[in-house]
């Protein structure tokens, strides 16, 4: 039985392995501060843009409910991630 569970689990890794091209350096900007409250927020902003952008991305390979599903959950987490930000945003300005 473990067998099995563990030749089922291999067949389905590829799936949520994602590929990682190293042949390129790093963007400079990844390294760049965000001293102040609000260009933190900005950054937050964009990863939560961009990560909303790759998950819906990777929704159009499923079809039916289970696309509408995975596109509403990659919404909810955006929104979840831009709310988190603004909660960021707000505590750093008033530390500030």
């Amino acid at each position: 039985m473990p067998l099995l569970l563990a030749a089922g689990l291999a067949a389905h890794a590829p799936v949520f392995a994602a590929e990682e091209d190293v042949s390129q350096e790093d963007p400079a900007r990844w390294y760049q501060g965000d001293d102040t409250a609000q260009l933190h927020y900005k950054t937050l902003v964009k990863e939560a843009r961009a990560a909303g952008a790759q998950a819906l991305q990777e929704c159009k390979a499923l079809k039916g409910a289970e696309a509408k599903g995975c596109r509403k959950e990659a919404r909810e987490n955006q929104n979840s991630d831009l709310a988190r930000a603004k909660r960021i945003l707000k505590t750093r300005s008033a530390a500030e």
